[in-house]
């Protein structure tokens, strides 16, 4: 056989250049445009199921921030915040898109992504080489397409999240959640009161509520929680003195609703089925009610 790459009188191969820098050069220069505002989402090929992960990048239309977010295949609602930059660094949001193509999307090549846009960012969009699948009119309102790319809110303070907050509870639970004398948002789901808190300095949101109230064994309460989070991805179980609670924690700023919902459905979906089996386990000692209302 012959040796088409070594020997006498052959040229050794060499490396081509990197598809995913030219790329990103490109990406770069396009965000780099004057106007290029709104939302661009990239897909990769098609599973065998037919779902495909998506990154999506969003400038808002005031040049304030821009942000880049990355949505497993097979999920509907989970949206996972990948960066959140101003919109004057479009080489690092560039950066942020390819990673995400390229190492967690698992796309060997740029040109297999396929893209749709909103807004005035899907103008000259041909010079990036890739294939777009939207007939959305430039600078469309997402409301007016069933389909539109994923639109992340930025929020004013605590008080926008929480409204935000409550009027995805009420569509998943079909009840309007109360507003404590804390500020959190209240309200019930299999008998039991789940609360949503909110910090002035953070912009996150914690779903949360009482498992167990008083344990009979601390040690081995801190063994059972242990196995409870090793096994769940999405929240865990906090021993607090000698009470159990379910919490989870989330961004909100800027605000997704996907990712509101999803990680508000995983939650109390685990709690239903989770809750009665860990405090008939774990309590309640002398003196203690057993479960918080």
């Amino acid at each position: 056989m012959r040796d088409h790459l070594t020997g006498p009188g052959r040229m050794p191969l060499r490396p081509g250049p990197d598809p995913w820098a030219a790329f990103a050069l490109s990406l770069t220069r396009h965000l780099r445009r004057p106007g290029a505002v709104g939302a661009m989402q990239f897909s990769a090929p098609p599973e065998s199921t037919g779902e495909s992960a998506r990154c999506t990048v969003q400038v808002q239309r005031d040049g304030s921030s821009a942000w880049v977010t990355y949505r497993p295949s097979g999920s509907q609602l989970a949206e996972e915040m990948v960066l959140h930059r101003s919109p004057g660094d479009p080489e690092q949001i560039a950066r942020a898109v390819i990673g995400t193509c390229h190492e967690r999307m698992r796309v060997p090549h740029p040109h297999l992504l396929t893209f749709r846009c909103q807004g005035e960012i899907g103008r000259h969009t041909e010079t990036l080489g890739l294939t777009r699948t939207d007939s959305v009119p430039i600078g469309g309102d997402p409301a007016d397409n069933t389909d539109a790319v994923d639109i992340a809110v930025e929020v004013t303070g605590p008080e926008d999240v929480r409204d935000r907050f409550a009027a995805i509870v009420e569509r998943v639970t079909g009840d309007a959640p109360v507003v404590d004398e804390d500020g959190d948002l209240a309200f019930t789901h299999v008998g039991h009161t789940i609360y949503v808190s909110f910090t002035e300095d953070d912009p996150s949101a914690r779903l949360w509520a009482w498992v167990v109230r008083g344990v009979r064994s601390r040690s081995e309460t801190a063994v059972e929680i242990g196995k409870l989070n090793r096994d769940e991805e999405w929240t865990s179980w906090i021993l607090d003195g000698r009470h159990v609670m379910q919490r989870t924690t989330l961004s909100v700023g800027p605000f997704l609703p996907r990712h509101v919902q999803f990680h508000l459905e995983r939650f109390l979906y685990t709690f239903a089925s989770t809750t009665d089996v860990v405090a008939a386990r774990l309590g309640p000692g002398p003196g203690h009610a057993g479960r918080g209302r």
